[in-house]
Formats: structure tokens, C-alpha cells, sequence
């Protein structure tokens, strides 16, 4: 049983056309093409060339990412109208960019371009988060995010450099599209989510929670270290994000084709991407692995941008108006990390490489250690908490072994109660939060999850989750979403 307002929000979530999802797409490539390769002090040296030396940008972009996360929390149901005035501005400042202007009023004008960028960055997760469908985010983060990192690899190319009046026209020519689609969104309150309150009964899955937040910080870093390690190599960074665009669309043909879904594949392209940063420390005695580990490399950055996608998940398991700009702040965190990191071993590139695939590594066991219930989570609804009090009865009655559709013996094995705390061990939830959902003691949530355990011959919840999602379908219900 669906709580009522998980059942709210689900009917609320939209189906975007692909059209519209490419012209939502146009915001990652203007992002990666005009702001974050810019500027020496972003650890990644810029190629798109800029009439003037930048300075102070950090700064700035520290400011919009802190004013989002305020205004996220804040005015959540205002976030489409900050969207669509953010890319006027941008639209309004890049015009000014073709007529003549001092150097310090260009300057202030690209400031003011970087703000609404970077203003802007929270945004884009926080709609996927919030009103796309697991469908619709799936085919962005595919689909959208290949083709804006293939743009993004031809304005960083250094075979056939592009002016900065070349670029201005490509920057116009996204900012437009990105218009329309914040022209497609509704800017009615009443299609923003219902936020959870305490009042409303509703568990959080605390062990999901924990999880996915340390995915994304984990991802966050590896974002930035990426580009970093590649942009250090001539045509690096844009072979680079050539196999990120790769990667995203083999993504996209396989969920399209009902081959796989998405995330099974995670921690394969993280470990081909960690091999990349073992081909770079060993580049450097080897230089003709060079070019390999940045292909390797740019084809990992593609699961760690599915950050929007792990926070859609905990939107639908407790939809609090914290999560996305939790995420954000976890980018921020990283991004001063990834600086000391830089700071720290960027005069031995030998142990910075390694560094950089060690932290790899420890992302891919992460990943791999809750992938279960992120799966689970993902393609399930969640119970609510039920307002009665469990009888003796109805205890008894839940010892009724009940057949299975699976074709699986070990499930067809478990009581009705049994398959109800093992889902919920799947979505993330403690022993504690199972008895409270379930309305019953902590002592009979362990003794239930001891005879799972038994039936399943496993010892531990991760396993057991992995075992519940053996058996489940994800393809087809990745694919065919439940539509309102």
C-alpha cells in the first residue's frame, strides 16, 4: 500500500517530450562550454577563448551555488519562474557580449553570465528531482546528457579552435533552447510536490538516505577530478567528454532497446573509468596510454552524472524539500575539496593519478554496496504507516505461506509478513523504522528478518536486497513506467 502522498506526488510527475528534454539538455552544454572551462583557477585549463583575464570567478560561482540552496529551501514552488528569469539574464548578457565594451565591463558582464549559471545549477537537478518521471530523467540523463557533452567536446577540441564570436552564437543558440523548455514547465504551484511533515506519518529510509548521499559526494568528486586529469593532456578533455557522449548514448540505446537498465551497469563503467586513472599514472612512463585513460576515464564521468536520478529516488520514498539542495551543497563541499586535493599533489602528478583512482575504486564499492536498495527503491512504492494496531489475529494469519509470481523458490518460501519486511529491507529501512511502519515490536521485525535470513541462506540486509531484486524485473519497469 502506497502512502497517500507518495500516490500525490507520483500522479503529479511528467512525461517530457524528447524534444524538450534536448532543449532542457542545452543547459549542461552552455554550463561545461562557457563556465567550467574558462578559468586556470578551476584546476582545468580553459580553452574557450576569452577576450580578457578572469579573475575572482570562483568567487562568484561559490555565490550561486550558496543563493540556490537558499532558495531551493525556501521557495521550492518558484523554482521554474527563477529558472526562466535566470536564462533571460544569461540570454540579455550575452547580447551585450557583441557590442564593443570596455574591459571591465566585460568582465562585469560575464560575472553577472557566471552567477545566473551557476544560479542555475541547483535548478536543473531540482526539476528532474521534482517533476520529470523516472522515464523522462532516465532519457536526460542519457540521451540529453550525450548530446550536450558531445557540444561541449567540439568547443573544447584544440584541432580546430573555436572564437570566442563563433562561440557567442552557439552560447545564443542554447540559451534559446533552454528558454522553451522553461517555457514548457508549469510554473503552477500546484504542480510542485507535496513536501513530507512530521504530521503526515511517513518514514524516512535512513539506510538509503546515508547511501546515496555518500554516492553522490563521492560522484561529485570524481566529476571534478575527471576534467581535471584530462584537461592535463593535449586533447585530452575532449576525447574525453567524445567518450562521455559514447557512454550516455550506449545508455540510452540499451534502456530504449529494453536491454538493461541504467543503473545495473554503474559499477562496470566506474571500474572501466578508475582502469583510465591506472592508464594515467602508468602514461607517465608510458606516454603512448596517454590517450587511452582519457577515453577510459570520460567513459566513467557518464554514471556519475545520474546524481538527479538518486535523488528522484528519495523524492518517492520521502519527498523533502531538502534533499536537492542537500545534494548541491555536497557539489559545493566537493568542489573546495577537490581544490585542496589539487593544491596538495599537484606537483607530483604521479600520486595525484592515483589518488584520483583510488577514490574511484572506493566509489565503486559504494555503489555496488547499495545499488539493492537504490533498485528496489526505484521501481517500488512504499508502505505507509498504518494507523491500526497488528492483532494477534492477523499475526497468525500473516504465517500463511502465500504463493509467489516469481519464479523463484526462495520467495515463494516466505510468508505474506515476511515478503512485506523483506520489501522494506530493500527500500533502505531499518529494523526500527520496519517495526514502526508495520506497526509491530523491534523484537518481531528481527525475529522476521532472522527467518528471512534462513529462507533466503544469506546473513546480512545487503544481500538479502540483492536476492529481492534478482527476481524483479527492472527492465520492463524502468521502461514502462506507471503513468498517472
Amino acid at each position: 500500500m502506497s502512502h497517500y502522498l507518495l500516490s500525490l506526488n507520483r500522479s503529479k510527475r511528467q512525461t517530457i517530450p524528447i524534444f524538450i528534454i534536448i532543449c532542457f539538455a542545452m543547459f549542461n552544454a552552455w554550463q561545461m562550454g562557457f563556465i567550467y572551462f574558462m578559468n586556470p583557477s578551476l584546476s582545468v585549463t580553459g580553452h574557450s577563448p576569452l577576450p580578457i583575464s578572469m579573475d575572482n570567478v570562483t568567487v562568484i560561482m561559490a555565490l550561486g551555488y550558496i543563493l540556490a540552496i537558499g532558495y531551493m529551501i525556501i521557495l521550492p514552488h518558484f523554482v521554474v519562474w527563477a529558472e526562466r528569469v535566470s536564462t533571460v539574464a544569461s540570454l540579455i548578457t550575452i547580447f551585450i557580449m557583441f557590442f564593443p565594451l570596455t574591459d571591465s565591463a566585460m568582465i562585469m558582464i560575464i560575472y553577472i553570465h557566471i552567477f545566473c549559471c551557476c544560479f542555475m545549477i541547483g535548478f536543473e537537478s531540482f526539476i528532474m528531482m521534482n517533476f520529470f518521471s523516472e522515464k523522462s530523467a532516465i532519457i536526460y540523463l542519457t540521451l540529453g546528457y550525450g548530446i550536450a557533452t558531445l557540444i561541449v567536446s567540439l568547443v573544447q577540441n584544440e584541432v580546430m579552435p573555436v572564437s570566442f564570436s563563433s562561440f557567442r552564437v552557439v552560447v545564443v543558440v542554447m540559451l534559446t533552447l533552454l528558454l522553451i523548455f522553461t517555457f514548457h514547465m508549469s510554473t503552477d504551484k500546484n504542480a510542485c510536490p507535496v513536501y513530507v511533515k512530521k504530521t503526515d506519518n511517513l518514514i524516512m529510509p535512513k539506510h538509503l538516505f546515508t547511501g546515496i548521499f555518500a554516492i553522490a559526494f563521492v560522484s561529485c568528486l570524481m566529476m571534478l577530478c575527471g576534467p581535471a586529469a584530462a584537461g592535463a593532456i593535449p586533447h585530452g578533455i575532449s576525447l574525453a567528454y567524445l567518450a562521455d557522449a559514447a557512454g550516455s548514448i550506449i545508455l540510452y540505446m540499451g534502456y530504449k532497446n529494453n536491454s538493461f537498465h541504467p543503473l545495473r551497469i554503474v559499477s562496470l563503467m566506474m571500474t572501466v573509468s578508475a582502469i583510465g586513472f591506472l592508464a594515467l599514472y602508468i602514461s607517465i612512463f608510458a606516454p603512448a596510454f596517454r590517450y587511452p585513460a582519457c577515453i577510459l576515464i570520460g567513459f566513467g564521468f557518464a554514471p556519475c552524472q545520474f546524481l538527479p536520478l538518486y535523488g528522484l529516488t528519495l523524492m518517492k520514498s520521502y519527498p523533502s524539500r531538502y534533499i536537492c539542495p542537500s545534494i548541491i551543497l555536497i557539489a559545493v563541499i566537493t568542489v573546495v575539496l577537490q581544490s585542496g586535493i589539487t593544491e596538495v599533489f599537484g606537483d607530483d602528478s604521479n600520486t595525484l593519478h592515483l589518488v584520483y583512482m583510488a577514490m574511484m575504486v572506493v566509489l565503486t564499492l559504494i555503489y555496488n554496496q547499495w545499488e539493492p536498495y537504490l533498485m528496489h527503491s526505484l521501481v517500488r512504492k512504499v508502505p505507509a504507516v498504518k494507523q491500526t494496531v497488528a492483532t494477534e489475529k492477523s499475526q497468525e494469519a500473516d504465517e500463511v505461506i502465500i504463493e509467489s509470481n516469481d519464479n523463484s523458490d526462495l520467495l515463494s518460501a516466505l510468508t505474506k509478513r515476511e515478503k512485506e519486511v523483506l520489501d522494506l529491507i530493500g527500500c533502505g529501512y531499518s529494523n526500527t523504522d520496519i517495526a514502526k511502519i508495520l506497526v509491530i515490536s523491534p523484537h518481531t521485525v528481527n525475529d522476521y528478518t532472522k527467518k528471512i535470513y534462513r529462507k533466503l541462506n544469506v546473513n546480512n540486509r545487503h544481500a538479502a536486497a540483492r536476492i529481492v531484486n534478482q527476481y524483479e524485473s527492472i527492465e520492463k519497469s524502468g521502461v514502462n513506467e506507471e503513468q498517472p
